[in-house]
């Protein structure tokens, strides 16, 4: 008996000698698994041991290679065992979420899981991964890199093979919006320069246009001793400044939007392009009307030198046509948007935006939506809606380019000639002459000062001399020794007679033309032509079931609506 319990208790010992090799590893707990990060500042946690030491080297430099280049992680755990979790996708998901794998905000990591005992890999995304890695992209690469290699047992081979691949497409999406913002930031100060730069030049070229004034278009006048100077837009003189400013303000705008989009305390909000393209949208607005008033200060600047030039007040008139204008000439944003919009559905569009760097996008609709806005901003600036007309009153001394004054109204007559003096003693004219005292303070030569009639009677204006010197006369009074010619069978009744050089018109009686009237038979006629393409049109063909087997051709777009009963 006792012999039989000896050979019991040896068959058994033998096999729990045999089977202890082979026996199920405990599942470890995922607050056991010891974080890669915490403990060494890598990414592999091979647990189960599968890994060689190679392999975890050249993961740990592929993977830091990868979070250098766009915040991207990827976390690599072997574990013998995922029980008691019902899945080991489960497993993955939690452990994923326990240690928060990716950046807050943009939630762009992976995790790669190896359950040797359920002999299954799980690779979980985070949400901001998803948009451009799909499920079935994943499970692709799942089955096309690594399990072929797992398979051979070849673990190291397998891992890598999927570690690469989904490098290879992460290293694809910017996920900061501006990893470069230093160059932005650069770029800023460049344009800050070019900004200050421009209203420096603008500034130069205006007073430049004060003070040489044959420099500027001058309006024709029949004088050598004045001329009318003619109001030039700005860019007549100052396009460069002004192309100068639009860019470097441009330049800054795109410089404030990569600042406002590289806040880590707002990564939550601009981890998605549209709302990216939004917040571009509201910064390039924001500052596009807070640099509005420098291209108000510009125009405000202009017209104070004119008010110099013209020593009278010129300021913009009618100021509601400025916002008329504004949304009139809005079209000139929209041609910029429309561009900005198509660059929006590059955005969107996953399978565009693998191939094309996020910054790029962002530089290309920013500087759109920014140039929309100061092209505009110079258009309106540079048709300002000036009152022209006290240029065309003002007068300019062509030897010392100063302005003239005309002549009080005393000693205006020395410098008319009869003809003139005629006319105003006539009432049909009026006259102001203009002189430089600078350079001809004491003069009374009709040469050296221009005479600016006002014809107050057009009809007085003889065909003959060209003085508003015609007035109405009885026939007696005329000086020709035969009558005038009849017109029309008619004799002239009165004549009109110049007080200057004595030309005389006859003026004939008003002869009405005759009206003719259609007779009772055209209009009956008429009347029967109206009746008849009235009758002619009663009996137009509509095609009607009896004439046709077609439709007119109408057309419809939907409308209308059905029901049951």
């Amino acid at each position: 008996m006792k012999g039989n319990v000896t050979k019991i208790f040896c068959v058994i010992f033998l096999l729990w000698a045999i089977l202890l090799p082979i026996a199920p590893l405990q599942a470890i707990p995922i607050s056991d698994i010891p974080n890669p990060r915490r403990v060494n500042g890598t990414w592999v946690s091979d647990v189960a041991n599968v890994l060689s030491a190679d392999t975890e080297a050249h993961l740990n430099k592929r993977i830091s290679q990868l979070a250098a280049n766009n915040g991207s992680e990827i976390a690599v755990v072997t574990v013998p065992d995922t029980t008691p979790a019902s899945t080991v996708k489960a497993y993955a998901t939690e452990l994923f979420n326990t240690w928060g794998i990716g950046k807050r905000g943009f939630d762009n990591g992976v995790l790669f899981l190896v359950a040797v005992k359920e002999r299954r890999i799980e690779i979980e995304t985070g949400r901001g991964i998803s948009p451009y890695i799909s499920d079935r992209q994943v499970k692709q690469i799942i089955e096309d890199q690594i399990t072929p290699e797992f398979k051979r047992q070849n673990y190291d081979r397998g891992v890598i093979n999927g570690v690469e691949e989904v490098s290879g497409r992460l290293e694809k999406i910017n996920f900061y919006p501006f990893p470069f913002f230093s160059i932005y930031s650069s770029i800023g100060l460049v344009g800050i320069a070019i900004a200050i730069s421009g209203v420096i030049l603008i500034v130069i070229k205006i007073r430049e246009c004060r003070q040489t004034l044959p420099t500027v278009k001058q309006q024709i006048l029949p004088s050598s001793v004045v001329f009318q100077l003619h109001i030039p837009q700005l860019t007549e003189f100052t396009s460069l400044g002004m192309l100068l400013l639009v860019f470097g303000l441009v330049t800054i705008t795109i410089s404030i939007n990569a600042w406002v989009l590289s806040q880590e305390s707002l990564t939550s909000l601009f981890i998605q392009p549209i709302n990216q393209f939004l917040v571009t949208i509201l910064i390039n607005s924001i500052v596009a009307f807070a640099s509005l008033a420098i291209w108000l200060s510009i125009e405000k600047f202009w017209l104070a030198q004119l008010t110099t030039i013209f020593q009278t007040p010129i300021q913009r008139y009618e100021t509601s046509r400025f916002g008329l204008e504004l949304f009139r000439n809005s079209g000139l944003i929209l041609v910029f948007h429309f561009p900005a919009l198509a660059v929006l559905w590059v955005i969107i569009s996953t399978s565009i935006l693998l191939t094309i760097p996020r910054h790029s996008l962002f530089a290309l609709t920013s500087l759109l939506l920014a140039m929309g806005y100061q092209f505009l901003w110079l258009y309106l600036v540079n048709d300002m809606y000036i009152d022209r007309s006290l240029a065309r009153e003002k007068y300019f001394c062509q030897n010392c380019r100063n302005l003239v004054q005309h002549l009080a109204s005393d000693i205006t007559d020395q410098y008319l000639t009869k003809p003139e003096l005629k006319a105003i003693e006539l009432g049909n004219a009026t006259y102001t002459v203009y002189s430089c005292d600078r350079c001809y303070p004491q003069t009374r030569d009709r040469q050296h000062v221009y005479c600016q009639p006002n014809i107050l009677n057009e009809d007085a204006v003889c065909p003959k001399c060209s003085y508003p010197t015609l007035i109405d006369a009885e026939l007696k009074q005329s000086r020709r020794t035969k009558k005038f010619p009849k017109k029309a069978s008619k004799d002239a009744i009165s004549m009109r007679q110049c007080q200057n050089c004595f030309h005389e018109e006859p003026v004939y009686p008003f002869i009405p033309k005759p009206v003719s009237y259609a007779s009772s038979s055209d209009y009956s006629s008429s009347s029967d032509s109206s009746s008849s393409n009235s009758s002619s049109y009663d009996s137009y063909d509509y095609g009607s079931s009896s004439s046709s087997s077609d439709f007119g051709g109408g057309s419809s777009d939907g409308g209308g609506a059905g029901g049951d009963w």
